[in-house]
């Protein structure tokens, strides 16, 4: 039988192999590659990162988030990091941090405005209602000016 270092060494090179074969083809090419404004951005390394992970049955939390987190708190010079599953969840955590006791009479109080985004998700919107806060809505408006 093989020893598990070499299956998972074998596992990782066909990995690379099916990348290869299956998605190869949507490399990259600056000025020719059309860039959509949403969908999935990833080359093999991220599906070999998947892999590993599973191997290690970490389907959630596991080493990479530790390693992340890690390495965006070294980064940004702060000692700690949450890091959450969605940038929804951040915006909930974020508010619940904002208006939280702790901060005394730096919180934010039911009823304050709260400067938000007019065209954006709705899981922006909705930790500032939820937490009983009031959005005031900004948004761009071009200005063209003429001399004359």
């Amino acid at each position: 039988m093989k020893e598990p270092n070499a299956i998972r060494k074998e596992i990782i090179g066909k990995v690379r192999e099916y990348y290869q074969a299956r998605f190869a083809e949507n490399t990259f090419t600056p000025g020719k590659t059309k860039i959509n404004y949403a969908g999935r951005v990833f080359d093999e390394r991220e599906i070999q990162f998947a892999v590993e992970a599973s191997l290690d049955f970490w389907l959630t939390e596991g080493r990479y988030s530790e390693l992340f987190a890690e390495k965006i708190a070294g980064f940004l010079g702060v000692e700690n990091v949450l890091l959450t599953n969605s940038g929804s969840s951040a915006n909930l955590l974020a508010f619940a941090a904002l208006t939280s006791e702790k901060l005394g009479d730096k919180r934010l109080k039911p009823g304050e405005e709260v400067i938000s985004v007019a065209a954006g998700f709705p899981s922006t919107l909705t930790p500032i209602i939820q937490y009983g806060l009031v959005p005031v809505f900004a948004d761009v408006c071009l200005v063209l000016l003429i001399s004359t």
